[in-house]
């Protein structure tokens, strides 16, 4: 075995230490904290380590976790007080925020892009009004978007939103940021459902808006948002047929 003077084993430990530093993104750290939060290692309420604390467990510089720890914070996830330290929300909405596109995009290392391309009151069709437990004479707001990576088209999404779950939803927040973003700092969902399969673009919103052929394949990803038993949003999210879908069990 090979054996080094201390002080080069000193310089290359450095090295090591260095290397985790830079590949350590803030993205990293906070899927690291959302797992921990989802295993039940830090369980609602508590009040988890200090931003020392986790750089130095990390390896990583305190910007990188502080960056991740105010991003969770907005998303509601966590509680964060001066002179108190961050805590474990009460009801995190951990797979809430799973389901961000913008969280998933970035921590691929691409540029997150997002589009409002149609906002508009509408009565739901059949199928949408009978899985959100609506009449098809209510009026909704259906939105309309596309995200990007690195500017290519990822996916658009189509999603209807009950008025009564999101009073102050208007068309200028959504020009700013997606209804997803929206509804995690105003609306406290609490339960979901998720359904995938796989279909045709169709003539219409989604060969338009992901620039596809009518008979091109997509994967559609369908997801209903609850507020106890009262319906908040039913979202469909189409995605081009190379799209690859990767998820944490």
């Amino acid at each position: 075995m090979m054996t080094f003077p201390r002080s080069v084993a000193q310089a290359l430990s450095a090295e090591d230490q260095e290397r985790k530093r830079r590949n350590m993104t803030w993205q990293s750290v906070q899927e690291d904290v959302l797992n921990r939060i989802r295993n039940g290692e830090w369980p609602e309420g508590e009040l988890i380590p200090t931003e020392a604390d986790l750089a130095t467990e990390f390896g990583c510089a305190r910007a990188t976790v502080n960056r991740a720890l105010q991003a969770l914070a907005q998303s509601g996830v966590l509680e964060r007080r001066r002179k108190v330290g961050t805590r474990v929300a009460r009801h995190p909405r951990v797979q809430m925020v799973r389901f961000l596109l913008r969280r998933e995009i970035e921590a691929a290392g691409k540029v997150y892009g997002y589009a409002l391309l149609d906002y508009q009151e509408a009565s739901p069709p059949a199928d949408i009004a009978q899985a959100m437990l609506l009449r098809t004479d209510d009026v909704l707001l259906r939105i309309r978007s596309r995200f990007t990576a690195d500017g290519a088209i990822y996916c658009c999404e189509e999603r209807w939103l009950n008025n009564f779950a999101t009073p102050g939803l208007t068309r200028d927040a959504l020009e700013e940021i997606s209804p997803c973003e929206w509804l995690l700092g105003h609306v406290p969902i609490n339960r979901g459902s998720m359904a995938m399969a796989a279909t045709a673009a169709g003539k219409g919103f989604v060969s338009q808006a992901l620039e596809l052929p009518v008979d091109a394949p997509v994967l559609l990803l369908e997801r209903m948002d609850w507020l106890d038993n009262m319906p908040v949003s039913l979202t469909r999210r189409y995605f081009p047929q190379e799209h690859r879908m990767i998820a944490n069990i």
